[in-house]
C-alpha cells in the first residue's frame, strides 16, 4: 500500500481509519518525547506479544465476531 487511498481502503470504515491515524500521531508524539531507553522494554513487550500471537487459535474474523466488532456481510 503505497498511496493514501490505498492505505484508506485497508480499513472497513472511516471511523476506524481516523482511531489508527490518531494513534499514529499519538504514538510519534510520545516517541519524540521519551529517550530511546524507555521504547526498547516495550519493543521487546511488543515482540513477544507479536510472536504469541501467531499461536492463537481464532482468525481475525472469529475474533472480532466474539467481541461483535464484525459486521455481517450483505449480498
Amino acid at each position: 500500500m503505497s498511496t493514501p487511498e490505498e492505505w484508506a481502503s485497508a480499513f472497513p470504515s472511516k471511523r476506524d481509519l481516523k482511531e489508527r491515524l490518531e494513534f499514529i500521531r499519538l504514538y510519534v508524539s510520545r516517541l519524540k518525547q521519551n529517550p530511546d531507553e524507555v521504547f526498547r522494554e516495550q519493543v521487546k513487550l511488543i515482540n513477544s506479544l507479536l510472536k504469541s500471537s501467531k499461536g492463537f487459535p481464532l482468525s481475525r474474523e472469529e475474533y472480532l465476531r466474539l467481541k461483535g466488532e464484525l459486521r455481517a456481510k450483505r449480498g
